[in-house]
């Protein structure tokens, strides 16, 4: 995958994210479908915290914990951590995203790990669309690359 499209897909990814936590209305922000999953703001919460600590495999670098008790700070957070993955991104070389690092799963490739990352984003935000529709709330429309 060529820099430039690893870019735009993760540009494509905050705008579509966002939607999500616009989406849900904040009276609702807390709703789970039953006892034994997470609420609506928790799957932001852990997709939030989960791209701050995951991120460093392709990065390097480590986001601080933010605090993710509100819509608005989990909005906030989300942001700042597009933003400024975005911007890691785009001043990476093609080099350094060809590196091979050590990950939990095995090695692999910085641009690979970047991929996992936007599947696990993938996963929650499926699960979210569930949980709008069970609130008759339109989901955000698909937005790709």
């Amino acid at each position: 995958m060529k820099k430039e499209e690893l870019i735009r897909k993760w540009k494509g990814n905050k705008r579509y994210t966002l939607k999500f936590v616009d989406a849900m209305p904040e009276e609702d922000f807390d709703y789970k479908p039953i006892s034994t999953v997470k609420s609506y703001q928790s799957q932001l919460s852990h997709i939030t915290s989960w791209l701050h600590t995951h991120s460093r495999f392709v990065t390097d670098d480590t986001f601080a914990k933010a605090k993710l008790t509100s819509k608005d700070l989990i909005k906030t957070a989300l942001e700042d951590f597009f933003d400024t993955f975005i911007e890691q991104l785009e001043q990476m070389t093609d080099e350094k995203l060809n590196e091979t690092v050590d990950v939990w799963y095995g090695k692999r490739r910085r641009y690979e790990i970047a991929n996992v990352i936007v599947n696990h984003l993938s996963h929650h935000r499926g699960q979210m669309v569930v949980y709008l529709r069970l609130r008759n709330v339109k989901p955000p429309s698909y937005l790709g690359w």
